[in-house]
């Protein structure tokens, strides 16, 4: 049953990005994907300060996006296949946790309650999550490593219209790149060893992009949907190249 669920889960988000994307393609040449090498350059020309959440909005959202990757890698540290992956995403999982307690403190700061500014968005994202459910643990691997990876750097370009001292806070917070690193060893190890780990592996990774979307588009409801369009071509490059770090097809 679980299967049949995620399925038709599936479909659904499938059929909203796709009239989505189809949307975007039949306003003008303009929105066209440009080449990988161009979109590796591509960066800052996407405006979103008109479109930054107030603080405790942006906030919010990132802190319980954080608390919820960390609360996925610790239900998956009991599957991973052996030892060395259990200590390794154990200590993703405490960066993850590190990530969200800074982010607590910053909303403390502000002189509000952390879990008053996540509790609007604890069900949107939740629902992102259950969307992307990995069918086994590589998979769970990959949906953290991609979607993670996307929507921090979404948040990062996001933060441009936050006070300048919080800015530069949340850009460092969200420098550290542990679950990228871990992600990358244990699965190129996988694949290296099942031939056929890596053709699944490279259709989930296409199907993760599209919630991710999904996902962005839902945190940033002041904007038109035109409005993030550039960005989600943008936000492309990145992704080819995480795919590409994985030798899987983006």
């Amino acid at each position: 049953m679980r299967i049949y669920r995620q399925f038709y889960g599936v479909l659904g988000s499938l059929i909203d990005v796709f009239e989505w994307l189809s949307g975007i393609k039949k306003r003008g040449p303009k929105l066209a994907l440009p080449n990988r090498e161009e979109r590796t350059r591509n960066q800052g020309e996407v405006n979103l300060k008109p479109f930054t959440p107030e603080p405790k909005i942006f906030l919010g959202q990132l802190a319980y996006l954080e608390l919820s990757a960390f609360e996925i890698m610790t239900a998956e540290i009991k599957f991973a296949p052996t030892t060395a992956a259990k200590a390794q995403l154990s200590e993703a999982a405490a960066k993850s946790f590190d990530k969200y307690r800074q982010i607590s403190r910053r909303i403390s700061a502000i002189g509000i309650d952390p879990t008053d500014a996540m509790d609007p968005f604890t069900e949107r994202i939740d629902l992102f999550h259950s969307r992307t459910n990995g069918l086994d643990w590589y998979e769970t691997v990959l949906k953290l490593y991609l979607s993670l990876g996307l929507l921090e750097e979404f948040y990062r370009k996001l933060a441009v219209g936050l006070p300048s001292e919080l800015r530069g806070d949340i850009e460092k917070i969200l420098n550290d790149k542990t679950i990228e690193r871990f992600a990358k060893k244990v699965l190129t190890d996988a694949m290296a060893m099942d031939n056929l780990l890596g053709a699944r592996l490279a259709l989930w990774g296409r199907r993760i992009m599209g919630d991710v979307l999904l996902e962005m588009r839902a945190s940033v409801p002041a904007a038109k949907l035109e409005d993030l369009e550039p960005l989600i071509a943008e936000l492309n490059g990145p992704h080819s190249l995480r795919m590409d770090a994985l030798g899987l097809a983006a």
